[in-house]
């Protein structure tokens, strides 16, 4: 069985691809640290981005608002060679589970940046013929991986590093994303 999770983010999107039970992870982010630099991990790869400034009060509207355009637009090619790439390797059709937008979100700007990404990665998977997809809402993915719709970041890593002995020592560097990933490409087991 070949399934991907996807958990979007501007800043950290996370990417499992999983076959049979064995997971190699992506972490897509424009925020490369040196110690994601000099991290070397037979599972884990870094695909970075220059990220475009959207920062409010050094650049007009219609700049920030290309920025955004911009920065989606690089996340969602990165999503589509991984997808391109792991059909091309197993020739076999992927079913993809990705993350939703939170609707308890409501209210946050950053909520409509997060949705266009969702979007836009949700076309990119419509346009592949060999992809079927699921969304899961965070609080389900959550309760799936945990056991409590609510867990934070921290008990989610804790249970994925439980479960995934190629990562348990892993300490020094963001992996939070990775671990959302994991439990979507896993998601299939809860029907």
């Amino acid at each position: 069985m070949l399934t991907i999770g996807i958990d979007p983010s501007l800043n950290s999107t996370g990417v499992c691809v999983n076959f049979n039970g064995v997971c190699e992870y992506f972490v897509i982010t424009s925020k490369m640290t040196k110690k994601m630099k000099e991290f070397k991990h037979k599972y884990i790869h870094y695909l970075s981005y220059e990220k475009q400034d959207t920062n409010k009060k050094e650049n007009v509207y219609e700049t920030v608002e290309l920025h955004k355009a911009q920065n989606i637009y690089y996340i969602c090619e990165n999503i589509k060679k991984i997808l391109e790439e792991t059909y091309n390797r197993y020739n076999e059709k992927i079913t993809v589970y990705m993350e939703g937008v939170s609707y308890g979100s409501i209210g946050s700007a950053a909520l409509v940046d997060l949705s266009g990404l969702n979007f836009a990665i949700r076309n990119i998977l419509l346009s592949l013929p060999y992809i079927d997809f699921v969304i899961v809402s965070p609080t389900q993915n959550k309760k799936f991986a945990t056991g409590n719709g609510a867990a934070d970041k921290d008990l989610m890593v804790f249970s994925w590093k439980k479960i995934e002995k190629n990562i348990a020592d892993i300490t020094e560097i963001k992996i939070d994303d990775l671990a959302d990933a994991y439990f979507l490409s896993n998601y299939w087991k809860c029907k």
